[in-house]
């Protein structure tokens, strides 16, 4: 949640500094381990995301040239831009199961209730199948 202090508005300097103190308090009173509480999920996610839309780009860059686009074998920018375009689309269509299961543990932690993300997968594959996995409907 956001600290009331920075809906104010305030210049860079003073943002800084309370944001480092906020920091400060609480490595102070939790450890240095909060600082990284649910960042696990995150960095799977990017993963994830990067890995996927590299492939789907280089899958649809192979898909291009073997249908004939491009000079010698050498796609054009344009071409190149195509590519990257279908790739990243490829891409978000298929990690959207996992933006989903982000943002219902993030609801379920905010409304006090403690998931994981594999237990937020599971159930909603059990109740919906593939379907369930890509419901934003919270």
């Amino acid at each position: 949640m956001t600290n009331p202090v920075f809906r104010e508005k305030m210049s860079l300097v003073k943002t800084t500094l309370l944001s480092l103190t906020i920091g400060f308090d609480v490595v102070k009173n939790e450890g240095i381990g909060a600082l990284m509480k649910g960042s696990n999920i995150f960095a799977l996610k990017r993963v994830f995301d990067w890995s996927t839309r590299f492939y789907f780009s280089d899958v649809f860059e192979s898909a291009m040239k073997k249908s004939g686009f491009g000079l010698d074998g050498n796609l054009s920018p344009k071409e190149k831009i195509l590519a990257s375009l279908l790739g990243g689309t490829a891409s978000t269509i298929v990690t959207l199961p996992l933006d989903v299961i982000v943002a219902k543990s993030q609801d379920a932690k905010k409304a006090g209730v403690k998931v994981s993300a594999w237990e937020t997968f599971t159930k909603d594959y059990k109740e919906g199948g593939w379907k369930g996995l890509y419901d934003a409907n919270m």
